[in-house]
């Protein structure tokens, strides 16, 4: 079985050229725990306290607080984002029913890992939220793709016809986009080829 990363099946989805083997060797560090991180403590402690937390961890970074160079530029970025995220989610009363959940979606011989950043309790059922930090364009197409993991594998969790919808939300624009069952459910079988594909099976 071939693990692919949720990351790498998402570039994936936008380079039908990519395979596994094309991201042999050592990747730069990224700060994508940090930038995750504030959304869990955005949900737990509260938009200030995660805000504090992300500035300051940034700040007092050897590698992502020297003014001037590219990691500094990335690290205001996702402080951005995260200020894109807070303007958002804030006027969001829906109960949260998780944070941060990690899974993996099973397409035989190969699975996916997925984050899911914030599982929602919504009247119409549980609605997962994927968060993108990157600047690659969404659009509802590739959101489809994106969301359709999260979808099957909260539907295998929680029962079949309990999950609402999958929104993914691309913080750089502040685009929202919201993928309804009867979409991902038609997206699966793209899916599985995109993950093969990239396994190269």
């Amino acid at each position: 079985m071939t693990h692919l990363t949720f990351g790498i099946y998402r570039a994936g989805v936008r380079d039908p050229a990519k395979t596994l083997s094309s991201y042999s060797g050592k990747s730069p560090p990224t700060p994508w725990r940090m930038a995750t991180s504030s959304i869990v403590r955005f949900h737990r402690e509260g938009a200030d306290a995660a805000w504090q937390r992300l500035d300051q961890s940034f700040a007092r970074s050897s590698y992502w607080g020297r003014a001037g160079t590219p990691q500094a530029g990335w690290a205001n970025a996702i402080r951005s984002c995260y200020k894109t995220y807070r303007s958002l989610a804030t006027p969001d009363t829906r109960p949260i029913f998780a944070t941060g959940v990690n899974r993996e979606l099973v397409l035989p011989p190969d699975d996916v890992g997925l984050y899911i950043d914030v599982v929602l309790l919504d009247p119409s059922g549980y609605v997962p939220r994927l968060i993108l930090w990157d600047d690659n364009t969404l659009g509802h197409s590739r959101a489809i793709l994106y969301a359709t993991p999260a979808w099957k594998v909260m539907e295998e969790e929680l029962g079949e016809g309990r999950v609402a919808g999958v929104e993914v939300w691309k913080l750089r624009t502040g685009e929202q986009e919201l993928v309804l069952p009867d979409e991902a459910a038609g997206a699966m079988s793209q899916v599985e080829d995109i993950a093969h594909r990239i396994a190269g099976a």
